[in-house]
């Protein structure tokens, strides 16, 4: 059956929404009109209209091609949320930027409205019938990149890489102090107390071994912006290591103490922010690269403006 077509153009009478022009002249219910803005059915002045409140002015022409017959569908709205931002996204794969203050997987404590809660119905939302798998995570202080898995089979390939410490996971970091040496590695054992805290012990078989680089960015006043390596990837690891050198990142509300707090650094958050994954593809080990831009209470942070390219 051929398009059904309409051209009309904006009388005195017609002035104000376009909605109201092509409920008239096609004489559809109001949701058969929405769904013709949604799927691109409706011009104005050559133009695809897409807002059923853009309002029309005289002389303006809309212009309505669509077919009867089609029943076209309502689309899925975009998926917008506070707790993620997606990078990168395939059938194997899922790669998020989390937002500080989000906590990654349920816990005893908490198990509402987590990241992981969220991906699952975002997934779900885009393909029906999809799921989401863990890889790894982030503490719930820190903002940054994270990839999940959308199979079982590619969850287990990308868990053994993360075993193996094959992925590359940089964080940008404000600490206490000024860092010296510039750049070197801390290596030592850690061990969970019973509150869940980590620290060093000097036995190695008390304890996981936790290795992270630093090198430093910038250094001003009393504070430095570091990069931080995770060469392992131990529960809080950073966080001890940097507090155990007397640099604890700034806002760290368990490592440091008051050490940890700073005048300028007003925010809720910790200074730190996960902005490099590397890691191979679990399909077909194409080597993949992600970086994410350092968040703006950091970037701004005001005794340490930091330059980006």
């Amino acid at each position: 059956m051929p398009k059904e077509t309409h051209e009309i153009t904006v009388s005195h009478e017609q002035v104000g929404r376009t909605d109201h022009i092509v409920r008239d002249t096609t004489g559809l219910p109001r949701s058969q009109v929405d769904r013709l803005f949604q799927n691109k059915c409706v011009r104005v002045n050559k133009k695809v209209c897409l807002d059923t409140f853009f309002r029309v002015a005289v002389g303006d022409v809309v212009q309505i091609e669509f077919d009867p017959k089609s029943g076209y569908q309502e689309k899925k709205k975009a998926w917008t949320d506070r707790t993620f931002e997606v990078i990168f996204e395939d059938s194997w794969i899922l790669v998020v930027n989390k937002r500080a203050g989000v906590l990654s997987l349920p816990t005893e404590k908490s198990t509402g409205n987590t990241l992981f809660d969220r991906l699952k119905l975002y997934v779900n939302h885009s393909r029906s019938g999809r799921e989401c798998f863990v890889v790894h995570r982030l503490d719930r202080e820190i903002s940054g990149l994270l990839v999940f898995a959308k199979s079982n089979v590619g969850a287990e390939l990308l868990q053994a890489q993360f075993a193996d410490n094959a992925p590359v996971r940089k964080f940008t970091a404000i600490v206490n102090g000024n860092v010296q040496p510039e750049s070197g590695t801390h290596k030592s054992y850690l061990a969970t107390a019973s509150n869940l805290d980590q620290y060093r012990v000097y036995n190695e078989n008390d304890g996981q071994l936790a290795i992270t680089d630093y090198q430093t960015i910038v250094t001003k006043l009393d504070t430095t912006v570091v990069e931080l390596t995770l060469k392992t990837a131990r529960r809080h690891q950073m966080r001890v290591h940097m507090a155990d050198a007397g640099h604890p990142i700034l806002g760290d509300p368990r490592y440091g103490k008051k050490n940890a707090q700073h005048r300028d650094w007003k925010k809720r958050r910790m200074a730190i922010h996960g902005h490099f994954l590397e890691f191979a593809h679990p399909e077909n080990g194409e080597k993949m690269t992600f970086t994410t831009p350092i968040p703006q209470a950091i970037k701004r942070f005001r005794p340490i403006p930091i330059e980006e390219e």
